[in-house]
């Protein structure tokens, strides 16, 4: 497979906003995060983020984002390049 990289926003419940989300999915699976902007609250959070890595891991740990109850958006511009 080939290396993909994806711009996103992910938009955080109330329960994960003080988890390492991101942290843990790069142990667990062989992507890299790349924040390029970021909101967090007690209430709230989003983080803007590229991610990168090989394009089976990359659809895997988006969808364990997913799964945890994080929106995950696409994003196609509004971000600094």
């Amino acid at each position: 497979m080939s290396q993909i990289h994806k711009i996103v926003e992910l938009d955080y419940p109330t329960h994960l906003v003080t988890e390492p989300v991101l942290a843990k999915l790069v142990q667990k699976y062989e992507v890299l995060f790349s924040i390029r902007r970021a909101s967090i609250t007690k209430g709230f959070g989003y983080v803007q983020t590229e991610i990168s890595g090989e394009e089976g891991e990359v659809k895997k740990a988006l969808a364990n984002l997913t799964e945890q109850g994080i929106d995950v958006n696409p994003i196609e511009k509004d971000v600094v390049e």
